[in-house]
């Protein structure tokens, strides 16, 4: 009887033992579910013309008219505009928000605002339209805009293109190898800033194809 007492004290020793390795260490974060809708994530962007890719005489000869100026464009260079803005995301990536202030533009030549995925200098298609659910020249109240933007805004902007045209500017790929996979998320669009592969580009009528001043984001430290 005491050899067989043993061998289950022996048993139940090494049970607890082993269950007590089952559970992981807890860390020092405190857990709460609700802090999800505070911002979490900052990025931030200086908006001029000199990062544009090209001039709007550069434009391709078979550019279809919406993505052409319809009035005199000025060169990079003798450009005064500018801008800073700001995109931050909250901790769950429901949401962010685009907070955009800028100067030496006419606002009513603006005809176009989009946040757009690529590397510096690089044309890349667009993941949020602002011009989509907003009048530009009524949100951009004294220069400055200040905007929500959700997963529906995302998808929305993939959505708006057809066609040849469409792929390659409404929209931005997952991965590179899969262009057809678009990003649908907030949660996508923050992946692609923390890549520091994220801009915003700021269209008017004299420069309507590059666009007159871009930001590239980069994360506020």
């Amino acid at each position: 009887m005491r050899t067989m007492l043993s061998a289950l004290s022996v048993f139940v020793v090494l049970s607890t033992a082993a269950s007590a390795q089952e559970v992981p260490p807890k860390s020092d974060i405190q857990l709460n579910p609700t802090g999800g809708d505070e911002i979490g994530f900052v990025f931030q962007a200086w908006l001029s013309p000199q990062q544009q890719g090209g001039e709007e005489t550069d434009t391709p000869a078979l550019t279809p008219e919406v993505f052409r100026s319809t009035s005199d464009s000025v060169d990079r260079n003798d450009r005064p505009s500018r801008g800073h803005g700001t995109l931050s995301f909250t901790r769950d990536f429901s949401k962010a928000y685009a907070h955009v202030a800028v100067e030496g533009v006419e606002l009513d030549d603006i005809t176009m605002f989009h946040i757009h995925c690529g590397r510096p200098g690089q044309l890349g298609p667009i993941i949020v339209d602002f011009g989509l659910k907003h009048d530009l020249a009524e949100v951009f109240t004294d220069g400055v805009l200040s905007l929500e933007i959700t997963n529906e805004d995302i998808v929305a902007a993939s959505e708006q293109g057809h066609g040849i045209v469409g792929a390659f500017t409404a929209g931005c790929p997952i991965v590179l190898a899969n262009p057809l996979d678009r990003v649908v998320t907030i949660a996508g669009m923050a992946q692609i800033a923390f890549e520091r592969e994220l801009y915003f580009n700021l269209h008017t009528t004299g420069q309507t194809f590059f666009g007159d001043i871009r930001g590239q984001l980069h994360p506020v430290e």
